[in-house]
């Protein structure tokens, strides 16, 4: 059902959602059936109103969650590994991603995980074009889609699966912080906190993932660890021992 409401929800017909036709025909026919202009009447109404707020509220329940189910799970132990910088971890992304100056949500794109030498990760996708009967992608979304984001700016970090139509991957939820800059007279810069869901295909890659991220976090936690104290040096007055300096002391007769 997600995974249909979204195609819905994305692809374009004549200039509009394909959702908006739908809307718009449920209306129509229940506007007809009032005017008894097809069978039913009231019922027939009353059929298509039902079926419209329901149509409206799946649409909003899952274009919440990005199309998408993640269920929270315990994380596994894993030891915190940097990745490469030229590892490329392959895995289906789903949240709020950029390119240039255009920000839009995308769910289960597939693409690759990336940390630079910089340290900074990045969430690289692409979307292909896609045409079912008259209905189409949207020309301005196809393209290579990225989220970037520094340690400093995660907030969290969960381990669970995620659910997409009929596919069900290891999944790691992140969410981080982003800047949004201002476009535009009456707008201003903000600072906004968004979840990016990362699906692999075998938990191996999930693992390599969680042990790059908690890399960040263990080095972090490292260079906050008070250093060691100076030990006083010894007093030999402790053992017994008093030094007298030579020039402080005089002759008895």
């Amino acid at each position: 059902m997600s995974r249909l409401i979204y195609h819905l929800d994305r692809m374009m017909l004549a200039g509009a959602p394909v959702v908006r036709w739908i809307d718009g025909l449920l209306l129509l026919v229940g506007a007809l059936g009032a005017f008894q202009f097809v069978p039913g009447r009231f019922l027939t109404t009353g059929l298509c109103l039902v079926l419209f707020a329901s149509f409206i509220w799946f649409r909003r329940h899952w274009r919440s969650r990005d199309y998408v189910q993640f269920v929270e799970l315990p994380p596994p132990a894993v030891t915190p590994q940097p990745l490469a910088p030229r590892d490329s971890v392959p895995i289906h992304a789903s949240g709020y991603f950029t390119v240039e100056e255009k920000s839009e949500r995308f769910t289960w794109l597939q693409g690759y995980f990336r940390t630079f030498a910089t340290r900074e990760h990045a969430v690289i996708c692409l979307v292909q074009p896609k045409r079912f009967l008259l209905a189409e992608w949207p020309e301005k979304d196809v393209g290579m889609w990225y989220v970037f984001f520094f340690p400093k700016s995660v907030r969290s970090i969960r381990y669970g699966t995620v659910s997409y139509g009929r596919n069900t991957q290891t999944c790691l939820a992140i969410e981080h912080e982003i800047l949004i800059p201002k476009r535009g007279r009456f707008s201003r810069e903000r600072t906004v906190q968004e979840t990016v869901l990362l699906a692999s295909p075998t938990e191996e890659d999930t693992r390599r993932i969680l042990a790059d991220l908690l890399h960040d976090t263990h080095a972090k936690n490292e260079a906050a660890k008070p250093s060691k104290p100076l030990q006083p040096a010894p007093d030999p007055a402790r053992n017994g021992q008093v030094k007298i300096p030579i020039e402080s002391t005089r002759r008895l007769d």
